[in-house]
């Protein structure tokens, strides 16, 4: 098998880049060593971010998170739900946090409206009555699955191959150039070789990993987080605590669920990756 560009993981880089890659005319190959968004993209919150999480503490991904926010919201409509959030403080939080938060908000270009308390209730009435102060920014749910299989199903239509279950074992390397990438079909347990003239390792927590077969070294840090899953939908609007971002400070309707989250706990390895009942408490 021969191909232009070989990419390594199955997640929401890999199947956007396909197809990116195949609209340009390029073809491509997606090799996932299990299927599509087995890995981080297949189990997080779930949640479009507009930025306001971070206005504090980093201006620069705050305003990329609304330029992204904007642009999913355009271009695939059908995997977000643009629910909208209330940033609420309870009585005991910084209230200096509280009162700068709508001017860093602006300078990051989010746009925020602040929200009576007896409004927020009205909207959401599962909020507390110890609620002191409410914003209202663009915040989203996005359906991660939706998005990576209509990514990847446009990219095939386009003529791209899909390889799941196939995991990277080696490359063929001449002059320091990689010619070639070894694939082990993990439920067959055959090898085949494609052929490439360009690697893309879109393999996200495990792209260290793929490095360390061409003796490069990628110092990765790991966290995990922990979700809960409610059995109904508790609020409308997505929730979140109007603090420094911390554990536990957000609440996500989600289609007929709400998740609520999250943790973040060094671990030294992806595949080390289970909720403690510390993290669930």
């Amino acid at each position: 098998m021969e191909t232009d560009v070989l990419i390594i993981g199955g997640g929401a880089t890999g199947t956007g880049l396909a197809r990116d890659l195949a609209l340009r005319g390029l073809k491509c190959v997606l090799a996932e060593k299990f299927h599509i968004n087995a890995g981080a993209t297949g189990a997080n919150h779930g949640h479009l971010h507009s930025g306001a999480r971070y206005v504090a503490k980093d201006r620069e991904t705050a305003t990329e998170c609304m330029k992204e926010n904007l642009i999913l919201k355009r271009i695939a409509p059908q995997c977000v739900e643009a629910i909208g959030a209330l940033c609420v403080a309870v009585q005991g939080d910084d209230e200096n946090y509280v009162a700068d938060f709508p001017g860093l908000c602006r300078l990051s270009g989010i746009p925020v409206q602040e929200v009576s308390l007896e409004e927020a209730r009205r909207k959401e009435p599962c909020l507390s009555e110890k609620i002191i102060a409410a914003y209202a920014t663009p915040d989203g749910a996005v359906d991660p699955f939706r998005l990576s299989c209509d990514n990847i199903q446009h990219a095939i239509g386009l003529g791209t191959t899909l390889l799941g279950n196939s995991e990277v074992v080696g490359f063929k390397r001449r002059n320091k150039k990689i010619q070639a990438v070894r694939l082990f079909d993990t439920v067959t347990g055959k090898q085949r070789v494609v052929q490439t003239k360009l690697v893309v390792n879109a393999a996200g927590a495990w792209a260290g990993e793929i490095a360390a077969l061409l003796g490069i070294k990628i110092n990765v840090v790991f966290s995990k987080g922990t979700l809960i899953v409610t059995h109904h939908r508790i609020s409308q609007r997505l929730l979140l605590r109007l603090r420094p971002p911390s554990d536990g400070d957000s609440f996500l309707p989600a289609g007929t669920v709400s998740i609520f989250g999250t943790t973040s706990v060094a671990i030294d390895s992806p595949d080390d990756c289970y909720p403690s009942v510390a993290e669930v408490n």
